[in-house]
C-alpha cells in the first residue's frame, strides 16, 4: 500500500510520476483522472521525454467534453507513480486544458487491478 498526500487547494488530484523513455527518466506531474479511460500526456509532456509524432505507433480519435478530435498513441518504456509501475505502458497524447498545472492524466488503465483510494478528508491517494 502506497499513501500520498495532495493539496487539496489544488482543485485536482495531483501527482508526481516517473516516466523513462530511451533511457532518460523525467519527473512529471499528473492530474489523477479516474473519469478517463485511458492514460493521456499533453504534447509537452511528449516533447519533455523526447518523443515526436514520427514515434507514435498510430493516430486514434478521441472523444473530449469539447467534441471528437485526433490523437496519438505511443509506448512509454517505463512510468511509475503511488506504487504502481508500468513496463511498455501504451498511451495517447493530446493537448491539455491550459492553466491545468499538469503534463497529463493518469487514467483508469494506469490504476488497472489495483485498490484506489482518494479521500478527501484528509487529503491523501492510496494505492
Amino acid at each position: 500500500m502506497t499513501k500520498e498526500k495532495f493539496d487539496i487547494n489544488k482543485k485536482a488530484v495531483i501527482v508526481s510520476v516517473e516516466v523513462e523513455a530511451d533511457g532518460i527518466t523525467s519527473e512529471l506531474d499528473f492530474i489523477v483522472d479516474t473519469g478517463s479511460p485511458e492514460t493521456l500526456f499533453s504534447e509537452n509532456a511528449i516533447r519533455i521525454i523526447g518523443y515526436t509524432t514520427v514515434d507514435s505507433i498510430e493516430d486514434v480519435p478521441i472523444q473530449t467534453v469539447s467534441g471528437s478530435s485526433k490523437a496519438y498513441r505511443y509506448v512509454i518504456d517505463k512510468m511509475s507513480a503511488l506504487g504502481v509501475c508500468k513496463h511498455e505502458f501504451k498511451v495517447i497524447s493530446h493537448p491539455m486544458p491550459s492553466g491545468s498545472g499538469a503534463y497529463g492524466l493518469l487514467g483508469l488503465d494506469f490504476f488497472e487491478n489495483t485498490r484506489l483510494i482518494i479521500d478527501f478528508k484528509t487529503a491523501e491517494i492510496i494505492v
